[in-house]
């Protein structure tokens, strides 16, 4: 399923997958971090770039934005909502880079639901503090460009140590879309967790995931061995509105995953 490039430095190795941009593995100091799902990875959006929107759409499937609302089509009929926005599914332009990959998207606005011509660059660069993960948007329309992004990284593990133990999360109707801010009290790994928590930092045991809002995403089905984490800079919610991008103009988002301090 289209391209894929590796690469490796002394500090680890990576692999990223041209469809969707997607970080498929990564080796630090010689360990795995990533579950691997072999042939089945697209099914389950894995390590996959979420733009114009990461997981579920706040609203379900509209986007207002200055006036204006556009309605995404279903592609998660069991919450009756707007899932990943449209990166996932798109081929990038995958290039290497002396510290890593870039993989690169343009698109020309021509989905009615989001009329803004854009290109996105995805940079994945290896050193010594970890893997950082960058993505710069460009808009090349006449109007403002409203967006949200992030990563979708599913990581290894059997019994989860996630700290700090988030204080309040987001939640949910009986359609799973996120609404209130309320007290959190604590996760229940026998079940499935799936939801936006408010987190200043993010550890899973010695690894270390950089939020790139005041909410990150956690995903897992009862007792699975992995977890996605998922660093978003939000999600079109009344508290945690659109990012614009003006005509002519750029945004950028940075998030990395360390391990040790």
């Amino acid at each position: 399923m289209g391209e894929h490039l590796f690469y490796e430095n002394s500090w680890g190795a990576f692999t990223v997958a041209s469809r969707g941009a997607s970080l498929l593995s990564l080796q630090i100091g010689g360990r795995e971090l990533l579950h691997d799902f072999g042939d089945q990875w697209h099914q389950w959006a894995a390590g996959a770039v979420m733009f114009p929107f990461p997981v579920r759409m706040a609203s379900g499937t509209v986007m207002a934005f200055e006036g204006a609302e556009y309605h995404w089509p279903i592609n998660d009929e069991k919450h009756r909502a707007a899932l990943h926005g449209i990166t996932p599914w798109e081929e990038f332009e995958l290039a290497q880079l002396p510290s890593g990959i870039q993989a690169s998207w343009n698109y020309d606005g021509a989905k009615e639901y989001y009329p803004f011509p854009c290109r996105l660059t995805i940079r994945y660069t290896l050193e010594q503090n970890g893997l950082t993960l960058s993505g710069r948007i460009d808009n090349l329309g006449e109007a403002n460009l409203p967006f949200h992004m992030g990563w979708h990284p599913y990581f290894k593990t059997n019994a989860p140590a996630l700290h700090p133990v988030p204080t309040h999360r987001l939640k949910k109707n009986e359609v799973s879309h996120p609404g209130e801010k309320i007290p959190f009290e604590g996760f229940n790994w026998t079940e499935e967790v799936d939801g936006a928590f408010l987190m200043e930092s993010v550890e899973l045991g010695d690894v270390n995931i950089q939020p790139l809002s005041a909410i990150t995403q956690v995903f897992r089905l009862a007792d699975a061995p992995f977890v996605a984490i998922e660093p978003i800079t939000g999600l079109g919610h009344p508290d945690f509105p659109w990012r614009t991008v003006r005509s002519g103009e750029t945004d950028e988002v940075v998030t990395t995953i360390r391990v040790g301090k």
